[in-house]
């Protein structure tokens, strides 16, 4: 009997991040990639989103396991809170393992995981299923591909990648024997990265660090400082190179960067084949200038921070002394919905007076399969079906594009182009979109540790505190006496500025204390209180200001 197959996404598709894609064979069900994405100023306060994982909880019994490619949080940063929920063992190398429990201590959800090591490429029997796994090259070592068996062929994802042929450090080498050992196989499915689709040629060796900054460090005039992503682990190890080519010390910036080369970067071999001094940024001044490297590493916006703090010598004990000799490298362009933090920090080194070097994605690529990429990979596999996955709507376009220009069998009833949610099924071999299946999917907001508690209601009452404000009143009351006992107090803030605000003050307290006296006569409940005065005093500040504040009424009352 031929194995029934399923493919859908419940993220990645028509956005960058919060990649999950979904494999279910038969009853098993198997989740590629488990990611998250930023959210933009529009959702104040949340700190990240995540897929709907509904199907999940619906059907934990059949989960048999999640694939993580690498440890970047695209891929991996929605695993903690999904795993909590839906236990099921990790498949994923020893270094990708040791970052996510790192991660989980980070984030505050930690988890007792249990995986399955990849120890090398080639097949491995999982679940009584065969799989096969091949080392890629990518900014973070390590990353996987995998294919999952089925008796139509394998399904095989990618995940991120570029087409390296020059000489890598192993934790970043594409193994070529593990793909050509692949692609003798029968490809049913191929989902392939579709981030960089739009960009002509070979990714490498654009995505080079060495070439923008190699003479600042043979031929220093002071300090280098540099700030750099954690997750481009292969641009640190360029830099990390560098300084010990030509004798540099380097001074980690901050906690957060000792710990990044103690406990992820040191995993790796780096420390075998490269043996580099490091030192304390209270110990700089003891250091001849030329001979540093200060190194600040963090992600997302909270690098462009730390960057800002840094050059304003906050957070540190002693200020830094710039120099007009020294040189900034600010090796970290900017991602989605962090462009105005971006900026600002770019303004403080270039405000430290040392020479900047700006180095945006003009001028190094980032680690994701441009069009020629794309077409080796094609090439390499054959796959019967093709499947873009990883990006914007643009992006997947322009790479089912680039299969369909590939002048192969490939044409409209093979090429797949998803949304989220879209569900390709089939069995004997043949695969099409099942119309009448739909999965639900959607953003979970993360606030902390707290998993989806946060709603619209929620979100709408931040935007609002930071647009219009908060009007706060308050008054302490005896219901037997049927009196005021303290004040009324009225409070407004981010709302009017008080000096213009004397008869607008007046009137709201004056609309308080009605309802006040109406709740003291005994004919009005706690709630319906609370909401008569909310309706009142928002219609009057709507028609005296067009402001909209949050609006919150308290009334102590002494005898209950």
């Amino acid at each position: 009997m031929s194995d029934k197959v399923k493919i859908f996404s419940l993220g990645g598709l028509d956005e960058h991040g919060k990649n999950m894609y979904i494999v279910e064979i038969n009853d098993e069900i198997y989740v590629l990639d488990c990611g998250l994405k930023y959210p933009d100023n529009k959702i104040p306060g949340v700190d990240a989103l995540i897929p709907n994982f509904d199907y999940l909880k619906e059907n934990k019994k059949r989960v048999k396991g999640y694939f993580i490619s690498h440890f970047h949080d695209d891929k991996m940063g929605a695993l903690p809170y999904i795993y909590r929920e839906i236990p099921a063992p990790v498949i994923t190398t020893a270094f990708t393992a040791r970052a996510l429990e790192i991660y989980s201590k980070h984030v505050g959800v930690v988890n007792d995981y249990k995986y399955i090591y990849i120890n090398n490429c080639g097949e491995k029997i999982i679940n009584g299923r065969k799989f096969h796994f091949t080392l890629m090259t990518h900014s973070a070592p390590f990353s996987l591909a995998c294919s999952i068996y089925t008796d139509q062929g394998y399904i095989t994802y990618t995940s991120d990648y570029v087409i390296d042929f020059n000489p890598l450090p192993l934790e970043f080498k594409m193994s070529m024997p593990a793909i050509s050992e692949l692609s003798r196989e029968n490809i049913l499915a191929l989902l392939s990265d579709s981030s960089n689709a739009d960009k002509p040629g070979h990714s490498s060796p654009d995505y080079q660090l060495t070439p923008h900054v190699h003479d600042y460090f043979e031929n220093p005039t002071g300090r280098i400082y540099c700030a750099i992503y954690g997750q481009n682990m292969m641009n640190i190890y360029e830099l990390y190179a560098l300084a010990a080519k030509t004798g540099k010390t380097i001074v980690c910036a901050n906690k957060v960067t000792e710990v990044f080369f103690q406990n992820i970067f040191s995993q790796s071999t780096y420390g075998i084949q490269q043996k580099v001094k490091f030192d304390k940024l209270e110990n700089i001044n003891r250091l001849r200038d030329k001979d540093v490297v200060v190194v600040l590493i963090n992600d997302g916006g909270v690098l462009y921070e730390d960057i800002i703090k840094f050059c304003l010598g906050e957070g540190i004990s002693k200020p830094i002394e710039f120099s007009r000799d020294d040189t900034f490298i600010f090796d970290c362009p900017a991602v989605a919905a962090t462009e105005i933090i971006a900026t600002e920090a770019l303004d403080a080194t270039y405000k430290t007076g040392c020479k900047v070097v700006k180095l945006g994605r003009k001028e190094i690529n980032s680690m994701h399969a441009n069009e020629e990429d794309i077409k080796m990979m094609i090439t390499f596999l054959h796959p019967k079906y093709y499947i873009p996955v990883s990006g914007s709507f643009t992006d997947l376009m322009t790479n089912a594009k680039i299969a369909l220009n590939q002048d192969k069998h490939y044409n409209y009833s093979n090429i797949f182009v998803l949304d989220n949610g879209m569900v390709i099924s089939g069995e004997n071999g043949n695969l099409k979109i099942d119309i009448k299946a739909s999965i639900q999917t959607g953003d979970v907001m993360i606030d902390g540790t707290d998993i989806g508690n946060v709603g619209n209601n929620v979100i709408e009452q931040r935007n609002r505190l930071s647009n219009d404000g908060v009007v706060i009143m308050g008054v302490t009351v005896s219901s037997k006496e049927k009196r005021i006992i303290g004040g009324p107090d009225v409070q407004m803030r981010g709302f009017v500025f008080l000096k213009d605000s004397e008869n607008i003050l007046h009137t709201i307290t004056e609309l308080f204390l009605d309802q006040v006296k109406i709740y003291l006569t005994g004919y009005a409940d706690e709630v319906s209180y609370e909401d008569k005065i909310i309706e009142r005093i928002t219609r009057y500040i709507r028609r005296e200001t067009g402001k909209n504040p949050v609006i919150i009424p308290m009334i102590i009352d002494l005898d209950k």
